[in-house]
């Protein structure tokens, strides 16, 4: 993002969509008949052909800037919504995010342009009335591009946070920061010190443990409890946390530093205490009048948890697992639940092979073939190779190589190249094991950082040390569905892997099953290690896109 530039003028321009509120009207509608949902990309386009012109744009055009936000607003809502609520494929990723993005970046250019109006100019005092709505409006264009890189658990670099410091000191400076504004027709009026402390507010969340939606849902409630907060310039005990203004730098805890002129302090005393009887509320099992309205799902007393600590007024002190640093070690790695199924199966098939002595392991088909042709024919370990390529593919089972950092008594923090990674997500389940070694372990990723574009750092939590390779059928026998993928199916039933866990001290018997397979008091066999069991499952322990850990009770032998 290119650093903001308050001061860059010239002369007026020839006619354009955007000379004035009825001509962009005119121009909106006749793009959203001839291109519909591309109507999105038409608007950056538009805004990118102005923001190269150099001619000096009018109050007027301000307010066609102004009404194109508006007109195009849905729209670009919709876009969001749609990437936060489905999975994409990378590709389509790629390319929703840089429509957002680029759509943003051109309002906040185009915004920018009028940063620098003449004070003695004829349109100055037009100018001055709408100062408060356009830096409102650059703040929120801002905000939702560093939203866009803690989703994908990447910081902000220098540039970014010297335009959003910079933005709230000249609104400070005019004297507007406090002035009620509306961004969009039908929302709740703010101010520009509102959104300026929200926007620090969702910065202090960025530490890879939470998912794009729940930051997109914490943003929202930073926003909503703003008010809560005041910015002061008078550091003491009672403040939580501080930022500088005049420097280029996130916030950070409040702590004895020199009373700088940049500085600004603010407490969450009364914003924690609001979330505080939210989770009174959910403890007591029901949900907030306030959080049912605004939101019609995704906060959820964990969420708010989360929120409680990491915006507590003073450092919330807790017990951590020490990590030791590791050298030259590294990880092997494979993914999805198929995938973690066959490493886990091909481990337990090789040591049952092992048990066997190597002249006496002729199966029966080999008999047979014997019988017929007098020798083993290369028919069956050809088409046995062909089988198992057919489920590499599907099951993702080509292992990758990770550096191992540190570990720790609940697991491992690694490295890896951020090419070829946009795979990976929190709640991602994964085979490891290190280097050199055989047996499988299952881990789940916790937290993911992106500090730099070459490597991303993860942290994995191990799940169960010794899974066992297993499968399931209806509580009548019935085989699995017929249409599941191939990988999803083996010995006629679907996948699953069986684990013991630890849960309050207390160890419990669990299974690993496909997610559109749960259904609480759901009764199964399961079958593990040539033995038979009839199940029924308990509450889910731990949950990732696609697959489900849940705890089993064991109700007979079959």
């Amino acid at each position: 993002m290119a650093k903001l530039d308050f001061f860059s003028f010239g002369d007026k321009r020839k006619s354009h969509p955007l000379d004035d509120v009825k001509s962009v009207t005119e121009w909106y509608a006749a793009t959203l008949r001839e291109f519909v949902a591309g109507s999105h990309d038409q608007i950056t386009k538009l805004l990118s052909q102005f923001n190269q012109d150099i001619d000096s744009p009018s109050v007027a055009t301000l307010e066609a800037i102004i009404e194109l936000d508006r007109l195009g607003h849905i729209t670009h809502q919709q876009l969001c919504a749609q990437y936060l609520s489905s999975k994409l494929l990378p590709a389509i990723e790629l390319q929703q995010r840089a429509q957002i993005l680029s759509y943003g970046r051109q309002l906040v250019a185009a915004f920018q342009r009028f940063m620098s109006f003449d004070p003695e100019g004829e349109e100055a005092p037009q100018i001055r009335l709408l100062l408060p709505l356009v830096i409102g409006k650059m703040l929120f264009y801002l905000t939702e591009n560093a939203l866009w890189h803690y989703y994908r658990h990447a910081s902000l670099d220098e540039v970014m946070w010297s335009n959003v410091n910079q933005l709230f000191r000249y609104a400070e400076e005019q004297a507007i920061d406090a002035v009620p504004l509306q961004l969009f027709p039908g929302e709740a009026t703010t101010t520009i010190h509102d959104l300026y402390l929200a926007f620090l507010m969702t910065s202090l969340l960025n530490s890879g443990n939470l998912t794009s939606r729940q930051i997109h849902l914490a943003y929202q409630l930073a926003l909503m409890l703003s008010n809560r907060m005041t910015l002061s310039r008078d550091l003491s005990g009672e403040s939580s946390f501080i930022v500088n203004i005049q420097h280029a730098a996130p916030p950070s805890r409040a702590h004895n530093v020199p009373q700088l002129q940049g500085i600004r302090v603010w407490s969450t005393s009364e914003l924690v205490d609001q979330i505080n009887a939210w989770l009174a509320v959910y403890d007591g099992g029901s949900t907030p009048q306030a959080l049912r309205e605004r939101f019609s799902r995704g906060v959820d007393p964990g969420l708010l948890r989360f929120l409680v600590r990491e915006w507590a007024v003073k450092p919330f002190r807790f017990e951590r697992a020490e990590r030791v640093p590791v050298a030259s070690k590294q990880l092997e790695v494979g993914r999805l639940l198929s995938g973690v199924h066959r490493l886990v199966r091909e481990y337990e098939e090789f040591l049952a092979q092992g048990d066997r002595q190597e002249n006496t392991s002729v199966s029966v088909e080999e008999v047979a073939e014997i019988r017929i042709y007098g020798f083993l024919t290369g028919r069956r370990r050809e088409k046995s190779v062909a089988q198992d390529e057919v489920v590499k593919v599907a099951t993702g089972t080509e292992l990758q190589l990770w550096d191992i950092e540190n570990r720790s008594d609940s697991g491992l923090g690694v490295s890896l190249p951020a090419a070829g990674a946009e795979w990976l997500s929190l709640g991602a389940l994964l085979a490891t094991r290190e280097a050199g070694q055989q047996a499988w372990s299952l881990s789940i990723v916790r937290r993911i950082k992106r500090d730099d574009k070459e490597r991303m750092y993860l942290g994995l939590q191990l799940l169960s040390s010794r899974p066992v390779a297993a499968y399931t059928k209806a509580e009548n026998g019935r085989n699995a569905d017929p249409t599941l993928p191939v990988g999803m199916v083996w010995n006629q039933g679907e996948i699953a892997l069986f684990a013991s866990a630890m849960k309050g001290g207390v160890k419990c018997n669990t299974l690993l099953i496909p997610l559109f397979s749960y259904a609480h008091g759901k009764k199964l066999q399961m079958f593990a290690k040539n033995k038979g069991f009839l199940v029924v499952l308990g509450r889910v322990l731990e949950k990732g896109a696609d697959w489900c850990q849940v705890e089993i009770e064991l109700i007979r032998q079959l």
